[in-house]
């Protein structure tokens, strides 16, 4: 047990690290125009689109880009978001960046809390100070932000023998992002069969209860009820065996912290530290499962899987701390060296250095309308906004479509290949949007009544994909700015 002194210098410790992750990431945080990624083809804009729709509204079983029928992400995060953005009266892309740096230090935090609550003191600051090299997964807006604080919080319950609070969160962790969190629902099933501890089992019932509303939207209203994934890069043909098992490799700053902590483990089999390795354990397991599954025909895309991975490392790596006794002035300088000053000294290197490397977090630094001029995207969503209604459909070209379905929350046709609902034929979609642009008027009028188009919107992105024809025939011109047209839907 530590002494009352002991404790106090945690605390101390505890508020140092907090202001290091502060000062690590927030310079980041408040220069940021834009969330990071907010441009055509990014993630970023499927989340701020599924955000902004919650935020109108809509229904949120429903897939916020396309406004019909099942939702195809999980929406706790851009729930979270809506409600930032509603409760403070700030814009979605704000509530996004804010929530960013929330996720960022709450993550260090919750670190600090797990593994403090399981082993003890020395132990939580040991985790929070490793979680510090993370903070680079906080270079995006993404419910793979809080999903690992929902993943490692889970381990701290089931640990505890607390079934149902443990399930609880599990189910929360799935409502953000389920992939990630998956492996931690074969968790449980693992150490129940290992150690013959049956109640391991009620975490994964009431997980799976509470994310039973999923399933039955996607079954009710799915086109097809497997998500298909599109393999927009080649992930199929290039995940190799050599590839998964590198993914599982453990950066080399945390190696001696899991050696230490395995040694550790070997001589005292923790209940804690056991859990954790069977998560480890699972992940690698799912991680590799593909090459198995191929020769079946199964087509298994499992790097989400390894999402909780380096979380786990860093809670195994501070179970090797636990218990150190700080008697001698050499253990202590030792550990004030290593944990306290060169880990937050290169966990701020990696993190601005990730900055500076990252190809699309530049942008953000720029105002919206420094992305692609000539399409106006500022000026056409607030047009779109002051004279549409929140469910008006929306047809212009997959890329701005994207933008516009982020911008303003409205439906649209089709997005870009890679970004569609697993559940829903985005193929079709983009083939009518085709036939919108260059089929007869019959054909035109057929895919308006299908999808019940309000608006259509010609811009640079529609003229290069096709050669248009007969758009008067359907819509007239409502707005138009320089290039840019808006034209209404003939009823």
């Amino acid at each position: 047990m530590c002494t009352p002194k002991t404790k106090a210098e945690i605390r101390i410790e505890f508020v140092y690290l907090l202001i290091i992750a502060v000062l690590i990431t927030f310079p980041y945080f408040l220069t940021r125009k834009t969330p990071p990624g907010y441009i055509i083809g990014g993630d970023t804009l499927v989340h701020a689109a599924i955000a902004r729709g919650i935020s109108l509204g809509r229904n949120p079983f429903i897939d916020q880009t396309y406004g019909v029928y099942p939702n195809w992400y999980p929406f706790l995060y851009h729930l979270l978001v809506a409600t930032v953005s509603k409760g403070f009266h700030v814009s979605i892309e704000t509530a996004m960046v804010a929530l960013q740096a929330g996720f960022a230090v709450l993550m260090a935090i919750t670190f600090f809390h797990v593994a403090r609550t399981i082993w003890d003191g020395i132990s939580g600051i040991t985790a929070m100070a490793l979680s510090l090299m993370l903070l680079t997964s906080h270079l995006y807006p993404n419910p793979k932000e809080l999903a690992p604080i929902f993943g490692i919080l889970f381990v701290l319950y089931f640990v505890k023998e607390r079934w149902i609070t443990s399930g609880i969160v599990l189910g929360l962790g799935l409502w953000t992002h389920y992939a990630s969190l998956f492996p931690l629902l074969a968790t449980p099933i693992f150490i129940a069969v290992i150690l013959r501890k049956k109640e391991a089992l009620i975490p994964v019932v009431v997980s799976s209860v509470t994310f039973l509303p999923f399933f039955i939207n996607v079954i009710l209203h799915a086109q097809h009820i497997f998500p298909q994934v599109e393999d927009i890069y080649a992930f199929w043909r290039t995940d190799t065996m050599t590839k998964q098992v590198s993914s599982l490799i453990p950066s080399l700053y945390s190696v001696p912290f899991l050696l230490l902590s395995l040694l550790k483990w070997h001589k005292n089999r923790d209940f804690g530290a056991t859990v954790v390795i069977a998560a480890i354990g699972t992940i690698w397991g799912l991680r590799v499962s593909p090459t198995a599954l191929r020769s079946l025909g199964i087509q298994l895309w499992s790097a989400r899987f390894v999402v909780l991975l380096p979380y786990m490392y860093i809670l195994l790596g501070a179970y090797g701390f636990s218990g150190l006794k700080m008697d001698s002035s050499k253990t202590k300088t030792l550990f004030v060296l290593t944990i306290l000053l060169l880990i937050p000294l290169a966990s701020s290197l990696h993190f601005w250095n990730s900055v500076k490397s990252d190809k699309f977090v530049w942008v953000s630094n720029y105002d919206l309308s420094y992305y692609f001029p000539q399409e106006h995207f500022v000026e056409v969503s607030e047009w779109i906004r002051t004279h549409s209604s929140r469910d008006d459909v929306i047809a212009t070209s997959e890329e701005a479509g994207m933008m516009l379905n982020a911008l303003t929350g409205r439906p649209i046709v089709a997005t870009l290949y890679g970004h569609g609902n697993t559940f829903l034929n985005n193929d079709a979609r983009r083939r009518d949007l085709r036939t919108l642009f260059t089929g007869s008027c019959n054909e035109k009028r057929e895919v308006v009544d299908r999808y019940n188009v309000r608006y259509i919107i010609l811009e640079q992105f529609v003229y290069e994909h096709w050669q248009l024809r007969d758009i008067g025939c359907i819509a007239h011109p409502v707005y138009k700015i320089d290039n840019v047209t808006i034209m209404e839907v003939k009823r």
